[in-house]
């Protein structure tokens, strides 16, 4: 029996391999151990785990590692610390693969120490780009050290080829997402609210941002002039927290300061788990931020995007995105934009399910790694 050992350190990634995970569980080829670090552990950042537990996973391991380092230091000092906890791990389970998603400073750690192990590498959505953040290099570092490779596009898959000097065991299977959005289930308006504590208006805009990390200000200003642009519109805004790069600290009180300032119209909900997102993708009229899911799920799924800022720069977009600089005009003009659109949602999910249901990423990752001897 195969030994698969599968890391996830944050929400996002966990959405994305959600449908994986719950694969690889109930198939009796593989004994299958899921590593769980980082911000799902924490309060701050809605302590996840609770939606890996809500989802009936019990095959994981928690590995906690430190978040009261000094802001210069965070990053480094976490890759640090989740090096040890993930080593020790490893070589407790000796799996015969490590299954890491996308770029992320943790991911690399977890790279880092299954390399200097021997474990082979499995990389998913590897070959994107994001210059404004670190996460360029280390997606890029974490597909060197990967044996096999599943992208979300052919261009990444070409950009993989070209960087390892090789075409051996690298697979274009599509963005992760569409195996959420296989098994996904639509709810009503009434029914999120009930779940989030959400109220819906005539407009209603989702907002995720994330720390911009090549930027000498971290992406600060572009989000106060957000904050300070939306105050001219007429919307209910609902904001999840960001990711716990550099900066994150600032960005999450000034969101928090934000809403406090006005329960009737703004609200927070940590995380939202990929369900209640997904939802929240089809429900609200526009998402605006920095995050790759407004480039890759909700494009997608063509709702209105508004990306700000250099974070995504470079990213290839799988829809329509309007892509705006960080001063507050620029942000300004793309919200109004939104403002005179008509209403209406082009995305049909019944028929994106009947084209894609023979091409689930999980089901290709999952008959490699039967067949790989």
């Amino acid at each position: 029996m195969k030994r698969i050992a599968l890391f996830t350190g944050t929400r996002a990634e966990y959405g994305l391999m959600r449908s994986l995970i719950l694969k690889l569980i109930d198939n009796n080829k593989f004994d299958f151990n899921l590593l769980v670090s980082s911000t799902h552990l924490n309060d701050r950042y809605g302590k996840t785990i609770k939606e890996i537990e809500n989802d009936g996973v019990t095959f994981l391991h928690q590995l906690p590692i430190k978040f009261n380092n000094p802001r210069e230091l965070d990053m480094p000092y976490q890759t640090a610390d989740t090096i040890k906890v993930i080593s020790k791990a490893l070589n407790n389970i000796k799996p015969d693969y490590l299954i890491l998603l996308g770029d992320r400073y943790e991911t690399f750690a977890a790279a880092s120490a299954a390399h200097l192990l021997g474990i082979k590498i499995v990389h998913l959505h590897g070959g994107e780009t994001t210059l404004g953040a670190i996460d360029d290099k280390l997606r890029n570092a974490i597909s060197q050290l990967s044996s096999i490779h599943f992208t979300s596009a052919d261009i990444h898959k070409q950009k993989v080829q070209n960087m390892i000097l090789s075409e051996k065991n690298i697979f274009d299977i599509g963005p992760l997402i569409i195996d959420g959005l296989l098994n996904f289930e639509k709810i009503s308006k009434e029914q999120f609210e009930d779940k989030t504590g959400f109220n819906f208006q005539e407009k209603n805009f989702l907002i995720t941002y994330h720390p911009e990390t090549m930027s000498n200000d971290l992406g600060i200003s572009g989000l106060d002039n957000l904050l300070k642009a939306l105050l001219n519109f007429k919307c209910n805004i609902l904001f999840t927290s960001p990711n716990a790069d550099k900066g994150s600290d600032i960005i999450l009180d000034k969101i928090l300061n934000f809403v406090e300032k006005n329960k009737n119209n703004y609200f927070f909900v940590p995380s939202l788990g990929q369900i209640l997102y997904l939802n929240a993708l089809l429900l609200f009229d526009c998402i605006i931020g920095n995050s790759s899911s407004g480039i890759n799920e909700a494009s997608m799924l063509k709702k209105s995007v508004i990306n700000i800022g250099n974070r995504q720069k470079g990213r290839y977009k799988f829809g329509k995105v309007i892509d705006v600089k960080s001063d507050y005009k620029s942000i300004s003009n793309a919200i109004d934009q939104i403002f005179k659109f008509p209403k209406g949602n082009l995305f049909n999910l019944e028929e994106f399910k009947k084209s894609y249901i023979s091409k689930s990423p999980s089901d290709q990752i999952i008959q490699f790694l039967e067949d790989d001897i």
